[in-house]
């Protein structure tokens, strides 16, 4: 079992990339939004049982994955305050015979300003340059690398498909169908 795990500040591309590298590869999509949503509509933004709820969910769906022997591309917003997750996240697939693959994406500045206000993103994800401003602000270590990342992709100029290629070929992921 793997989980390449796409990771990178607000509109890098995460989302796109790891849809793509699904196409090529088989991988199935667990986008983070799908815990983060869930945990929202029961559970204040940000509160504590909002974070013990998202990582329980995510705890327990890499362990039936793993069990099931099923491959996935996860996608995710780092930061140092998340360290703790990662780590636990990764003890929970490695334990079950599964492998973790870091994958982080980054862009200039002025790209991620560009893309956030992208009609794709309206309604459920950081979608206006003010908003962006101030995620980053308050967690100015989202560009920083997981210890054990292997690769690292500037997405600036680079289309989805390219960047999802490159993941695969890494990775040696073999081609669906």
């Amino acid at each position: 079992m793997k989980v390449v795990f796409v990771y990178g500040p607000p509109a890098t591309g995460k989302l796109t990339v790891a849809r793509e590298l699904c196409r090529l590869t088989g991988l199935r999509l667990f986008h983070n939004h799908l815990t983060v949503d869930l945990a929202g509509s029961l559970f204040p933004h940000g509160s504590p049982e909002y974070f013990d709820y998202v990582q329980h969910l995510r705890r327990e769906a890499f362990g039936r994955a793993t069990a099931a022997g099923v491959d996935l591309a996860f996608t995710f917003w780092y930061s140092r305050e998340s360290r703790p997750s990662v780590a636990a996240y990764r003890r929970v697939i490695e334990s079950g015979g599964g492998e973790v693959f870091f994958v982080r994406l980054w862009c200039r500045p002025e790209v991620l300003e560009g893309r956030v206000a992208d009609p794709s993103r309206q309604g459920w994800k950081i979608a206006s340059v003010p908003d962006l401003r101030a995620a980053l602000e308050a967690y100015p270590d989202s560009f920083e690398t997981i210890p054990g990342t292997a690769l690292e992709i500037d997405t600036s100029d680079l289309l989805p498909d390219v960047v999802a290629r490159q993941i695969a070929l890494h990775f040696g992921l073999e081609a669906a169908g």
